[in-house]
């Protein structure tokens, strides 16, 4: 069964080696959409609780809020975002669970989404 929780968080990058405007400082709102897979556990009645699962990614998104991405990760395209995010999600979670998807919006249009 699949489970899964959206958040918004804040932040600026830039893309140094970019031939255009994102090359400069720049901000976006970013939403992640995250859904995990795992059998409902017999005790709990759960796969994971929502609020659980909102907290786990909550911690991971507390790390890039209102900050300069470049200096949490090297080169941040939306893409490298994502892999850190569903990097540091994969360390919190419960191991019987599993990672479908990660998506990220880089403001309302524009998205990438990492499977597994």
């Amino acid at each position: 069964m699949k489970v899964g929780v959206s958040l918004v968080f804040d932040a600026a990058h830039s893309l140094p080696e970019y031939e255009g405007k994102c090359r400069n400082i720049h901000g976006h709102i970013y939403r992640v959409d995250i859904v995990v897979e795992g059998d409902i556990d017999p005790d709990t009645r759960f796969v994971i609780d929502f609020a659980d699962l909102k907290a786990l990614l909550r911690e991971v998104v507390e790390e890039l809020d209102h900050r300069y991405i470049n200096e949490i990760i090297d080169y941040p395209t939306a893409e490298y975002i994502a892999l850190y995010i569903r990097d540091e999600m994969v360390k919190r979670l419960d191991k019987r669970l599993r990672i479908v998807s990660l998506r990220l919006y880089e403001g309302e249009d524009k998205w990438v989404e990492v499977e597994g």
